[in-house]
């Protein structure tokens, strides 16, 4: 409605407006000067949506509901203070009523697949299986090598940078579900042989080992 030269007292033909028989009900100022405004707006909205889409998501492109529903990451505005959801892609396309599910606060979701995270860097039999994987590329290293920077990246996790927590997690996971039951990770096989390829000395792994040292 608010680009709808008819108010001006124009009508559109194939693109181009052109002198109406009727009469105008805004003026052409209050027409420019409510244009001026949506400029702005779009401007400000494009960068306040670009802003949130650089910054690092935990769990971006890789949260689905039970029926493989993407959510997608989602904030509200209150007071001054920015709530953080994944909502089902459905409402950001076409409402509220286009999915069946809701959307779910970010922070106790994000909270959980971490503390999965942890849980799994630090368990003898995954750590034991990568190891056993990792032989069979680099059969010159020792299993300190690859056990000591997993279970050192596990004690750290808290410490890395949201950007670097992030991309790890998008490395070591497949997918999240969520259902009535509870939440389900599935795991990247390739990613863990490429996490313990990234903790080799000389990389990542030696930076790992001198923080829990210096911790």
């Amino acid at each position: 409605m608010l680009h709808n030269r008819m108010y001006l007292g124009e009508i559109v033909h194939k693109g181009q407006s052109f002198p109406g028989q009727h009469q105008a009900i805004i003026s052409q100022a209050q027409w420019d000067a409510a244009h001026a405004l949506i400029a702005t707006d779009g401007i400000e909205r494009r960068r306040e949506t670009n802003d949130r889409q650089s910054e690092p998501v935990l769990l971006r492109g890789l949260l689905f509901t039970s029926d493989g529903e993407r959510l997608v990451p989602s904030y509200t505005k209150k007071k001054g203070k920015t709530y953080r959801y994944y909502s089902p892609i459905k409402h950001r396309r076409f409402g509220a009523w286009a999915s069946q599910h809701g959307p779910l606060p970010a922070v106790p979701v994000e909270e959980l697949v971490t503390e999965q995270i942890v849980a799994v860097l630090s368990t003898t039999h995954i750590v034991q299986s990568v190891w056993d994987r990792m032989q069979h590329i680099r059969p010159d290293l020792t299993e300190p090598q690859i056990v000591l920077p997993m279970r050192n990246l596990a004690s750290l996790w808290q410490e890395l940078f949201p950007a670097e927590q992030c991309r790890l997690a998008q490395l070591l996971i497949d997918r999240v579900v969520i259902a009535d039951s509870g939440l389900e990770i599935i795991w990247r096989d390739q990613g863990w042989q490429e996490l313990a390829g990234e903790l080799l000395p000389g990389t990542i792994g030696a930076e790992l080992q001198e923080m829990e040292e210096t911790v």
